[in-house]
């Protein structure tokens, strides 16, 4: 009697099942309690595996998975870059570019894993990356195509690339990190504007959603 809706799975697909299920487990972890905070026995309770289950996959433990989640957690960083070098102008792709950074960063995963824990555990990730290489490249394009005054890309993309770091961290940090990630966006564009050239400035339409500014209390 044929069996309707069943499929054997095979061993290379179940392996891949299994290293998931471990994976995403540990990302749930991570997230919650941070690395140090992270055991190996809790994330085989929450993915329902043995010991030897996570060391056959990852042999070097801990730290290896956690370094396959960060890949995961910043794929999701790098995948929403990338989609916006179909954007035709240099400008209006650094602009988007530091949009998603910063609304990547209200995200407790990302935030946790990317910011906060990745650069004292994966080798490399407190240098500068490919994140910078496409920025300078960038701002290359639009000093090329006019869109900003002429500078030194190599310098101006270090300076935007570290202010938005240090606003990835402080919208992390914040109890409140949409209003945050807000006015971190607004202060980057303002960073941005101050970069373009007369004409192009001149063309670009006011931001609406401006995130309101109490003014200072007077003191007497």
């Amino acid at each position: 009697m044929k069996r309707v809706g069943f499929r054997r799975v095979g061993r290379r697909e179940q392996a891949q099942q299994s290293r998931a299920a471990l994976v995403d487990a540990a990302r749930s972890c991570f997230t919650e309690s941070g690395y140090e905070g992270t055991t190996v026995a809790a994330i085989l309770d929450r993915a329902g595996m043995a010991r030897g289950a996570l060391y056959h996959y990852f042999p070097d433990g801990k730290r290896e998975i956690f370094t396959a989640v960060f890949e995961q957690a910043d794929d999701a960083f790098h995948e929403r870059r990338d989609a916006l070098l179909e954007i035709a102008s240099p400008l209006a792709r650094i602009r988007n570019g530091m949009r998603v950074f910063l609304e990547l960063c209200t995200r407790d995963d990302f935030a946790r894993i990317v910011l906060i824990d990745a650069p004292k555990i994966v080798p490399g990730q407190g240098d500068l990356g490919s994140t910078y290489e496409l920025l300078r490249e960038q701002l290359a394009m639009a000093i090329a195509a006019g869109e900003i005054e002429p500078c030194d890309p190599e310098v101006t993309a270090i300076a935007l690339h570290g202010a938005a770091r240090r606003a990835g961290e402080y919208v992390v940090a914040s109890k409140q990190r949409r209003r945050a990630s807000a006015r971190a966006i607004r202060s980057m564009e303002l960073m941005i504007d101050g970069l373009a050239a007369v004409e192009t400035r001149a063309r670009t339409p006011r931001r609406s959603g401006r995130v309101a500014v109490r003014p200072a209390r007077r003191v007497d």
